[in-house]
């Protein structure tokens, strides 16, 4: 089909682009025909060197720059009307020239233009050493966070053009450079044109030539399809272009989709025809049944080739925004490697359900590692993490080899241990040891799982595959019999079903640790079937686990709670404790986390707790207790209380994995954070730098989460007035930047607190323009979202310093109407800012009413002492001064200095509140 003229190899794109052409020519005059450059001779200065191709538009060289001795490419562009069309030449001249203004790391460079005799413009380019992404995607295939990386760097050039006005009309895979210095560049816009104000003028020149001296038409915009008449290539072409609707930015971003969906699902979403058809029924894509996409990233993609033009993003700034927040961020610190974890304490149950059999004879068993984790099995992973080619990949795969290996001994040890204590030293039953040893084949089949799994090895799985083997179910759940005896043993007709469901988990939680999900959501799935058919409640319940797994790694919040619900609730009904807890604690999480319910969060913790206490919590849960204690003593505003709850989680994960393990990072991170929250700058900051140092040993020092850190760090440098601040959060921005491009949302975070350190150094023009850009990046996730609301209360102090108090009013007006609405957590930070604007304008009442508001939010949330009360305790005071009230300003003050004293916040916060109060002592009587 027409389809697989598009899928030949790279250096024939410009072979195909001519082919188009001659079919369109035969409706039309052709161009002149190039004119051929051999070796040695000149074009403009440059010396050419060889012809690298050939398209519908010209001849593209490399050559030689010897006045400033560098190797360029040579794009020889030949005007539509031939000899003597000086029209035509000048709109050549003139796009091209529009090009060598557009300058972009992720879009090929334009160093120079020109003209020759016989209307023909040259174009000088940076010459790449690098490949196509068509051939870049045939090397080897592919995982989606190998190609989410570079997409977004070619769609950060793509939107560079639409800001400077140019739209590139044939944007695919042959069109992308991935150089072999790491960076990706667009090329080829020899089909885009200066986009007009004018809608019928930029109509008309999208619609076919009727002359070659037709005015108003750009040569650039040369017909390279016969059908329709239209241009681009077909497999990437919005379906209004044959509708005859002009090109612009959203033609760009549906053959930006086009590409993103090819890449990451090895297949186009639709057939030439489909898209040229009258679409009465609009065509729907063709998503393969076996793709390894997250369903989040697939709702972007999906969005991006809507057939209705109107439900694409309205920008390649918002698609871009989208793409750059990891659909797996927040759920990878829960699934694999996350202080929350989402582990199956069930998978073990429903093990010990199973059999009874015999155990294995004391001698040989550590024979049964053979092919689940041997020295072959060992090189299989090792060679697949190599062939990643990722920088840190040996490093990784020695932290995952040592876990595996600790593993394995593990087992082995527990399982001599088992058998010996009952066959030669008598001090075991043997009822107990079958226990034992039935829920040691568990852990042995999810350790078989989980290395097949690893023969395609994720990015993600790479970076985190040591904390990815600590999800593994620990060994030592095999040495609590407590927990391993069942209140109910299945009937014996049940038990092949049984062990064959088994089987099933094993592998998904498997799919799930190693970042396949849409293969453990289709598990899922099947597993809950099975269950359901089966008809044995603990069965039940864990498949409810999986299925609240496979849920929650697919955004599907509301789902994977209810999912949760079910699987502790079954647990609790057939008196199997270790599934209740961890499915209880996977819901409060959901609950506090995503769903914003802290409340409902911290009833089933209690639950977990409770469950956890009956059948003798392995330290693991005991420390997924905790953390998930502190998250939700967070979302309730005790910020004490989660300072507490994260300091013991972090001993406990200390005393599992060892001090000096660098699979505690998240766990310093998640303890610096709550000292954050708490005022607690100068405590955190140790725990932070230590983070910093034990994630860096794994995934090096330009990695996002090295990127979040710093911005913490930098941040409690700047409440400690430690000048070590800015050069903090200017790496972290440098890391965004280079990971996201610099219109990413994610670089919000740090901006701000760039700009806070900015305004508090006496930098307002500074801090303004970080602000302005963190509110304009912010505001990309919505403005109804906490982050932008945020920012906005944390630029009020340069806005006020700035005169610009009318604009911050006016804002954090708006952002207040929405909190009220959403009863959103940052309300009291905007009560607060709301507070300070109105003591800049003088309305003393209005400053008292949001200070007051802002006060019994922090106590509703964190009581009588919830050190986040100090600063609008202040601004009420100033306030009841300017209204002549000292005796209502005089315990305003003695309570904020009281609350900040007590977190030790530095002096310059509290001066205010200082003054104010020793001015007032001489009226006491």
């Amino acid at each position: 089909m027409t389809e697989r003229d598009d899928a030949t190899d790279p250096e024939d794109a410009t072979k195909r682009e001519g082919h188009a052409s001659e079919r369109a020519s035969r409706a039309k005059p052709a161009p002149a025909p190039p004119k051929y450059f051999e070796r040695g001779a000149l074009i403009g200065r440059y010396v050419v060197v060889d012809k690298l191709g050939e398209g519908g538009m010209g001849v593209v060289y490399s050559a030689f720059d010897p006045e400033l001795d560098r190797k360029v490419a040579i794009k020889l562009l030949t005007a539509r009307g031939g000899a003597g069309s000086t029209g035509d030449q000048a709109w050549l001249l003139r796009e091209a020239q529009a090009l060598a203004r557009l300058a972009h790391p992720n879009v090929v460079a334009v160093h120079d233009v020109g003209t020759l005799a016989g209307d023909q413009v040259f174009v000088a380019m940076e010459l790449v050493d690098g490949a196509t992404m068509r051939a870049w995607l045939k090397q080897h295939r592919r995982a989606w966070r190998e190609i989410l990386p570079v997409m977004r760097a070619a769609g950060a050039g793509l939107a560079a053009a639409h800001a400077a006005g140019l739209v590139h009309r044939d944007f695919k895979p042959e069109n992308v450079l991935v150089g072999h210095d790491g960076r990706v560049r667009v090329m080829d816009f020899g089909l885009a044109r200066l986009r007009r104000d004018d809608d019928a003028v930029a109509a008309a020149s999208d619609v076919p030539f009727s002359s070659p001296t037709e005015s108003g038409r750009s040569p650039l915009s040369y017909d390279l399809t016969e059908a329709g008449h239209v241009v681009g290539t077909p497999a990437y072409m919005a379906p209004e272009i044959y509708d005859g609707v002009p090109a612009d930015a959203r033609t760009d971003q549906f053959a930006f989709g086009v590409t993103l969906f090819e890449g990451l699902y090895h297949a186009r979403p639709f057939e030439r025809k489909d898209l040229m058809a009258s679409r009465s029924a609009p065509p729907e894509p063709k998503l393969p049944t076996d793709a390894r996409v997250p369903a989040a990233l697939e709702r972007i993609v999906l969005r991006a080739i809507a057939i209705d033009r109107a439900q694409r993003f309205a920008s390649m700034d918002e698609l871009l925004a989208a793409l750059s927040i990891d659909p797996y961020a927040r759920r990878r610190r829960v699934v694999i490697g996350g202080g929350v974890a989402l582990a199956l304490g069930g998978l073990a149950v429903v093990a010990t359900i199973i059999t009874r059999s015999h155990s294995q004879l004391c001698k040989g068993i550590d024979k049964r590692l053979d092919g689940v984790w041997d020295p072959a099995v060992a090189k299989k992973v090792h060679d697949a993490f190599v062939a990643t080619k990722l920088a840190f990949a040996e490093r990784s795969y020695g932290e995952l080899a040592k876990a595996l290996d600790g593993y394995a001994k593990d087992w082995t040890d527990t399982a001599v241990g088992s058998c010996e204590a009952t066959r030669v030293r008598g001090e075991q039953t043997e009822d107990v040891l079958s226990l034992r040893q039935t829920c040691l084949d568990q852990r042995l089949d999810e350790l078989a799982a989980f290395t097949r799994a690893l023969d395609d090895p994720t990015r993600s799985v790479v970076e985190k595959a040591g904390k990815v083997a600590e999800e593994l179910e620990p060994i030592s759940g095999c040495s609590n019999v407590m927990a391993l005896k069942e209140p109910t043993a299945p009937p014996p007709e049940l038990v092949p079903k049984l062990k064959e469901l088994n089987s099933k988990l094993a592998e998904a939680k498997a799919a799930i640790l190693v970042g396949r999900f849409v293969n453990a959501s289709g598990l899922a799935s099947e597993i809950t079937r099975k269950a359901k058919a089966i008809g044995y409640p603990p069965a039940e319940a864990v498949a409810a686990q999986i299925r609240g797994m496979a849920l929650a790694v697919s955004n599907s919040n509301e789902e994977a709670e209810r999912a949760f619900a079910d699987a502790a609730l079954s647990g609790f009904a057939s008196k199997h404790d270790d599934i209740a807890a961890n499915a209880a604690i996977s819901a409060a999480m959901i609950d506090a986390e995503f769903l914003g319910k802290p409340g409902e969060a911290k009833v089933w913790l209690e639950m977990a707790t409770a469950a956890g206490k009956r059948y003798g919590a392995d330290p693991l849960t005991e420390m997924r207790i905790d953390e998930m204690d502190g998250v939700v003593a967070s979302g309730l505003g005790d910020v004490e209380a989660a300072v507490t709850a994260h300091e013991k989680a972090l001993a406990e994960g200390m005393r599992y994995f060892g001090r000096d393990n660098p699979l505690l990072w998240e766990h310093e991170q998640i303890y610096g954070t709550s000292l954050t929250r708490a005022l607690q700058y100068a405590k955190a900051v140790p725990h932070f730098e230590r983070a910093i140092e034990l994630r860096s040993r794994v995934v090096g020092k330009d990695h996002l989460d090295i990127a979040i850190t710093l911005s913490n760090l930098g941040a409690c440098y700047t409440h400690l007035r430690d000048p070590r601040a800015k050069p903090t959060l200017e790496r972290s921005i440098a890391i965004r930047e280079k990971l996201f491009g610099k219109n990413s949302p994610l670089l919000a975070a740090p901006l701000d607190n760039l700009g806070e350190y900015l305004t508090q150094s006496g930098d307002v023009p500074g801090a303004m323009v970080v602000f302005e850009r963190a509110l304009r990046l912010s505001a990309l996730l919505g403005k109804d979202h906490p982050n932008y609301h945020q920012v906005v209360a944390d630029a009020v102090p340069a806005y006020i310093a700035a005169g610009r108090t009318k604009d911050a009013r006016i804002t954090l007006d708006e952002v207040l109407a929405v909190e009220e609405r959403t009863h959103s957590p940052i309300k009291p930070a905007t009560e607060t800012a709301r507070a300070e604007v109105a003591l800049a304008e003088h309305a003393w009442a209005d400053a008292v009413t949001h200070g007051q508001a802002a006060i019994a939010d922090y106590l509703a949330a964190g009581g009588a002492d919830n050190p986040e009360a100090w600063r609008p305790a202040v601004d009420v005071g100033l306030a009841d001064v300017a209204l002549g009230k000292a005796d209502d300003a005089r315990p305003m003050f003695e309570r904020a200095i009281a609350l900040g004293d007590k977190v030790h916040l530095h002096p310059d916060d509290l001066a205010p509140a200082r003054k104010a109060l020793a001015a007032l002592t001489p009226d006491r009587k």
